[in-house]
């Protein structure tokens, strides 16, 4: 197997394939990633995709899963990255895996979306994920490639939970105003893109989440209750805006409840953390790691 853009949720990948006695084989993009996944006791190569290079070896691709985890630049509107990637394969993949996000959905005012729902992304970062995806979709087709593609949403794990934000006293969202969310654990998030490496069956695309819809407010007290800190301030939308990055406002202001059912029936994967005080207590259980 061949994580490209292999960082926090790849090395996750890494632990599972190593017990499961697989193999694997990471791409970073500096010196200093490929010494930590060296140091993992996983085979490493360095890959920048924002410039020009040479084609792909072969030996990282030719009949391996690939799970692709490099995320599109932070701005416009498509995904140089995933072209570069695709011009420069010199082997095709057994399956290519692809792990986009359930921003393409836009804004649903909390509506239900399941893979049938047509994407209308309300933001560049969801537009520059259904660009990836609709590029794969044209190399599949005329590669003759397997694809799967996963939507995934919002990531949480060990180091990955907003402690510092609660402990500055960072507002949220007030409760009547704050919509429906979806998050996954990184742990499911790799065992679930192993899932659809090994996949045989004839769908391409997969909604993935842990089936819990709670809202961002709710998520930050979830997290200040497990860590003993204290409940984050609440603050009208109009205000809390004004006062986040650009990149923030999409979660903010987008809200739907992604249905996730084809990923427990298709795939066969049920989540190790469907409820989310769990998945938080268990990820600080595990915060250094």
């Amino acid at each position: 197997m061949t994580v490209v853009g292999c960082g926090y949720t790849g090395r996750r990948l890494l632990k599972l394939c190593r017990d499961a006695g697989r193999d694997f084989f990471g791409t970073v993009r500096s010196a200093e990633s490929l010494q930590k996944l060296a140091s993992m006791g996983a085979g490493a190569g360095i890959l920048d995709l924002d410039v020009a290079g040479e084609p792909v070896p072969r030996a990282w691709l030719e009949h391996r899963a690939v799970i692709y985890m490099a995320p599109p630049p932070d701005t416009g509107t498509t995904d140089p990255r995933i072209r570069s990637f695709l011009a420069r394969l010199s082997g095709t993949p057994s399956v290519l895996v692809y792990l986009s996000t359930t921003g393409v959905y836009g804004d649903t005012g909390g509506g239900t979306v399941d893979e049938e729902t047509p994407p209308a992304p309300g933001s560049d970062r969801g537009r520059r994920r259904l660009d990836a995806e609709n590029a794969l979709r044209d190399w599949s087709r005329e590669a003759d490639a397997r694809l799967r593609i996963l939507r995934v949403p919002g990531i949480y794990g060990p180091g990955r939970l907003p402690l510092d934000r609660l402990r500055q006293g960072a507002p949220v969202l007030r409760d009547e105003e704050a919509g429906a969310g979806n998050r996954i654990h990184v742990d499911d998030l790799a065992a679930v893109s192993l899932a659809a490496a090994d996949y045989a069956g004839p769908e391409q695309l997969f909604n993935v989440g842990d089936g819990c819809h709670a809202s961002m407010s709710e998520y930050f007290r979830v997290v200040a209750r497990a860590a003993g800190l204290p409940m984050p301030p609440q603050l009208p939308l109009a205000e809390l805006l004004a006062r986040v990055s650009p990149a923030m406002r999409s979660f903010l202001v987008e809200s739907r409840r992604v249905d996730t059912s084809r990923m427990r029936t298709a795939l066969g994967y049920q989540p190790l953390f469907s409820d989310l005080a769990a998945g938080v207590m268990a990820s600080l259980q595990r915060q250094a790691d």
